[in-house]
């Protein structure tokens, strides 16, 4: 037994030095966070194992109004079922501006601040946007213009739009289950701008679509060579805190006092994630405060297919997903993994925020079916 357990130990230290020396030791924390807790990858509550984050301030809170049909109206047995199902932990309806209905599962309350994965990717967008409105970005310049090591081969004819729309042309994988690719890298491990470094398109930027993280971070890259503020800051102070956000988000970072994980690990309450939905249907404006210009917000939920050639991408804009439900609705959706979702209704004035552990696979027209149940559990609780 003495010599089983020695061979054992030799072992143990062989693969953590030879992860350690190979550069991925990342994993460790990886499987700590997932495999050993049942889970293939990340979760909504992941925020437990003292993830480094940076504050994002909500420093004058403004809590939603309640409606007053608020409590009035239930969920039907078929969409509880459906939440049960998916493991929901939040779901919430606002209606006029005001707080129509929530419900919490597992655990959950209105004091939850969970992980919003991809959500994250639609605020380093709004981020952009405050540059551009600075005038320290245009987004039809090329990318070489702030990353100077594009400028050579085809990275020359890469543009800010490009990234914006997922149509860069890198290479960069979107696999969160791979251990060893891309994404589990830049989401367990540290410097995750180091990880961006050998990546350029390897063909014509803008000639197809492929949604990818890495085009997210580079967009947070350039957004911290023209101003000095961490992206947590920045969006702090000129979005959350002037939208009324009434507890502060955090932002997971690379290390302690390191880089914002853009494309993910914004953590907030179901609550606040709303105020997002309401800032894109008041078309950059949160009660009545112009946080963002009206022509951008147009710009960002425009479909890839109404400015290029890309006539089969309807269902993205920047950084954002698209749709239309069966009754002709237009609607918006930050969306994340495992069905993480703030999705605008701009004609019928509605936002609805689902959080939890796991979602459906199945797609509708491009967009995760299960928007469309939300959608109607929506409607039906509403009366609309």
């Amino acid at each position: 037994m003495k010599r089983f357990l020695a061979y054992v130990l030799i072992i143990g230290a062989s693969i953590v030095s030879l992860a350690i020396v190979t550069g991925h030791s990342y994993l460790f924390d990886g499987i700590r966070q997932s495999y050993f807790r049942g889970w293939r990858n990340a979760n909504i509550d992941d925020f437990q194992f003292k993830v480094d984050s940076r504050r994002v301030g909500a420093d004058s809170p403004k809590p939603w109004p309640l409606s007053k049909g608020f409590g009035s109206r239930s969920l039907s047995e078929s969409a509880l079922e459906r939440m049960s199902e998916d493991l929901t932990a939040s779901f919430l309806v606002i209606h006029r501006d005001s707080l129509f209905f929530e419900k919490y599962w597992r655990g959950h309350d209105r004091g939850t601040i969970s992980n919003s994965f991809s959500i994250a990717k639609s605020i380093v967008a709004i981020a952009v946007g405050l540059a551009v409105d600075d005038s320290l970005i245009d987004i039809e310049a090329p990318v070489s213009r702030y990353l100077p090591r594009f400028k050579d081969g085809l990275g020359s004819e890469l543009t800010v739009e490009h990234l914006l729309q997922m149509r860069s042309n890198i290479p960069f994988g979107e696999n969160y289950k791979n251990p060893f690719g891309f994404q589990a890298r830049a989401y367990y491990g540290p410097n995750i701008l180091s990880l961006l470094n050998p990546y350029r398109p390897d063909s014509t930027p803008g000639t197809f679509w492929h949604y990818q993280g890495g085009n997210t971070m580079l967009l947070a890259e350039i957004i911290s060579k023209v101003q000095d503020l961490p992206l947590a800051t920045l969006i702090g102070s000129r979005v959350w805190t002037p939208m009324g956000a009434v507890k502060d988000a955090r932002w997971g970072l690379d290390g302690i006092d390191g880089t914002e994980r853009c494309f993910a690990q914004f953590y907030a309450t179901s609550r606040d994630f709303a105020r997002f939905g309401k800032l894109l249907l008041d078309s950059g404006k949160y009660d009545g405060n112009r946080i963002i210009s009206s022509e951008y917000i147009a710009k960002m939920l425009a479909p890839v297919s109404s400015t290029t050639s890309l006539d089969d991408i309807n269902h993205y804009g920047y950084q954002i997903w698209l749709g239309t439900t069966d009754s002709g609705y237009k609607f918006s959706i930050l969306e994340g993994l495992r069905g993480q979702c703030v999705i605008s209704i701009p004609s019928l004035d509605l936002i609805i925020v689902r959080t939890g552990y796991a979602n459906s696979r199945e797609k509708k027209r491009n967009i995760p079916a299960d928007v469309y149940i939300y959608i109607k559990s929506a409607l039906d609780i509403v009366g609309l």
